[in-house]
Order: C-alpha cells, then structure tokens, then sequence
C-alpha cells in the first residue's frame, strides 16, 4: 500500500485535528512523555513511511488510542502497516518467539506438533463429536520461555479450559497439527509468514468438523474469527473466547466459592478488540462470596500490560505492570485476575524483576482458578 493510500485509509490527518487526546491512554507516552500517535502522524505527514520513528516498535497496538480518538481512527491498524517490510526492531526474548512463530510458518520439524499438545494427560476428556475445538495457542512456548511464572502454568490453562468443558458436558476437539494462530507476525509485518499459518490453521480446524472454536488467548480469538476472515474468507465456523462460552452455561457449573477479594484486568483483545467485558467477570463473580472489586480504568478504558506483540519490551512496559498493580493494590485487591495467556506472562516477567515480587497484589488466571474451584 502506498503512502497516498495510507494517509486515505486510515484518515491520518484526522490524527492531527485534535489536541492530542490519544497520548494520556497511550502507554508508551505515558513512560516517556512523548512517542505518542500525533507525532508519528505529523512525522508520516512530513517524512512519509520511510522515515523512523520510536513508536513504530514501542506501540503495543493496544488500540487505546483508538478508544479515546474523536475521529477514531484505526491507528493501531496504520502501525501494522508501516512494520511491512521493515526489520529495524527488537524482538524480546532474544528472538525466541519470532524465530519459533517463523519456523511453525515454514512447516515446522517432525515431532513439534506433539510438543505443541504436551499439556494434554489422561484426566481430560477430548473428542471430535461435540462439535466444540479447542484452539490451545503458544502455552506450551510460553512455559518454555522460564519467565517467571510457576512451571507449566501455561499449560495448566489449557488443561483449565478443559476440565471447565468436561464438566458442561463438552469434550473438545483438539487440532492434530495447530500451529501459533501467527498474531505477532502479523502485527511486526511478516504477512506471507502469517499467511502460511493462517491457511494452515484454518484447515486443520476444518478438519475437525467443530462448528465452535474456543480459544484461551484473546489475541488468538481476535486472529482465527477477525484477521483470518479479513485475510482468507469468511469461515466455516464461530470462534469464541472460552469465558464467553463458559459465562453463557454458568448457571450449569458449581464452584466452591473462596473469601478472596478480586480484581480483574481486561486484555486488550478481549475488551477492545472483541469487546468482552461481561463474560469473565460473570465467571469471577462465581469465585467468590467477596464482590469483585471495580478498577478506575476498565473495560473498553483499561490500560494495556505492555505485551504488544513482544517487541521492544522498555520502561514503558515495566511501568504499564507496576501501574496496574499500584491500582489493585489501592482499590483493596488481594488478587488481580486476568484471562490472557501473554497478559500473564508479562506480568510474570516484570514481577520477577521489580520491587513488586513481593507485591501484596497476586496475579492469578481466570480458566485456572475456576478449574481449581470446581466442586467435586
């Protein structure tokens, strides 16, 4: 797409119209106090897509700045494609996650798709008749990464997802071959490395003859029901996030609720993309005899935990953790859930670094902790 089409499609002199209201929402300026999506556009406006600029990595694509935009302009989507074709940026875990997404792309060894099911053991019950997939993402990755989480609690998230359907009488098809559903290749600009995984995906779901597919990620869910429609065609089936299934037959499931008092963190994916707010506090609500506790900033307004798509991980992300804990911890939670895979890895990440590992605030994943209150 060139610049002409650029500046038209995502209106990018409506970016400069207003007084900046994007920046106090926009993660990155809140470190730094500037790199805010106004001054990428004057310096698009002026230099055109050559030319470089901080935000062009930092920028989480949280889509926050979208939410508070008078004109709503899609910037997050204007990011994407500025990152085609580029490669001037610093992927986190010293390449790991690129270079493992890159290989799932190009037909990954033998044997990886068994490490990719790792999680699954004897105690669940999977299937091909319900007609209900379960999309399981990069838990397995992630607990290999050594991030500071509990071993295998990534796993454990699938697994969590699970025993939740078994209970509601469901037992989920798993892909025979899934690969990363390929979020972060196409947010860094990598769309033929993506593509290949989309197509790849999408036929392996077909394949199962699920007419549901439920993920544990939200950027999952956001990818195989939006991007990959966008991308490939509209699909042969819905794709749900699984609190959003789990909240719908609630009244069918039985918790023995404990005395905790929670908050919870909306991902990004999950609040703004896909504009889920309800679902996983019905679910929270259950955990509990304590009202869950409402944050200053929440749903479709909750600030990004800094994760992006695991590029250029800087002070921005480390603050974005330590506010959202400094706000738990002030409103009176003793524990902050949230119900996103890469929402927990980061908050594992910057934890185990920070002051902050001794926080009063735990940090807990909603599949896992209702799995666990499950009555017997």
């Amino acid at each position: 797409m060139n610049e002409t089409d650029l500046k038209t499609k995502y209106r990018i002199e409506d970016c400069t119209r207003c007084k900046n209201e994007c920046a106090r929402a926009c993660p990155v300026f809140r470190q730094y106090g500037k790199h805010h999506p106004q001054e990428l556009a004057h310096a698009f406006l002026r230099d055109g897509a050559a030319g470089d600029h901080r935000l062009l990595w930092t920028c989480v694509t949280c889509r926050a700045c979208t939410e508070a935009c008078p004109f709503k302009v899609e910037f997050a989507d204007f990011i994407r494609e500025l990152r085609v074709g580029r490669s001037d940026f610093r992927p986190v875990h010293g390449g790991i996650v690129r270079a493992y997404q890159l290989k799932q792309a190009a037909g990954p060894k033998p044997g990886a798709a068994k490490a990719r099911i790792s999680w699954v053991d004897k105690s669940l019950e999977l299937g091909s008749e319900s007609g209900v997939a379960l999309f399981a993402g990069c838990v397995s990755l992630f607990d290999a990464l050594g991030s500071g989480a509990a071993p295998g609690s990534f796993a454990g998230m699938a697994r969590a997802a699970v025993r939740l359907l078994n209970r509601l009488g469901v037992a989920p098809a798993i892909l025979e071959d899934e690969r990363c559903c390929g979020r972060d290749l196409y947010d860094t600009g990598e769309r033929e490395a993506f593509a290949a995984l989309a197509r790849h995906n999408a036929a392996e779901i077909v394949k199962t003859k699920a007419k549901t597919v439920l993920t544990m990620c939200p950027e999952c869910a956001y990818t195989l029901k939006v991007t990959y429609a966008r991308e490939l065609g509209e699909q042969p089936f819905e794709v749900r996030h699984v609190t959003e299934y789990v909240a719908g037959r609630i009244g069918e499931l039985a918790f023995d609720a404990g005395e905790e008092t929670f908050a919870f963190h909306d991902p990004c994916y999950l609040c703004r993309y896909l504009g889920v707010e309800d679902a996983p506090r019905t679910l929270l609500a259950a955990l509990s005899s304590r009202k869950t506790i409402e944050l200053e900033r929440r749903g479709a307004a909750a600030p990004c935990c800094g994760a992006g798509s695991l590029v250029d991980h800087g002070p921005h992300t480390r603050t974005a953790v330590d506010e959202r804990l400094v706000e738990a911890h002030r409103a009176g939670a003793g524990t902050l859930v949230t119900a996103c895979p890469k929402c927990t890895l980061t908050f594992a990440e910057v934890l185990g670094g920070t002051s902050w590992r001794r926080s009063p605030v735990d940090v807990k994943d909603l599949l896992t902790l209702a799995a666990a209150r499950l009555s017997k």
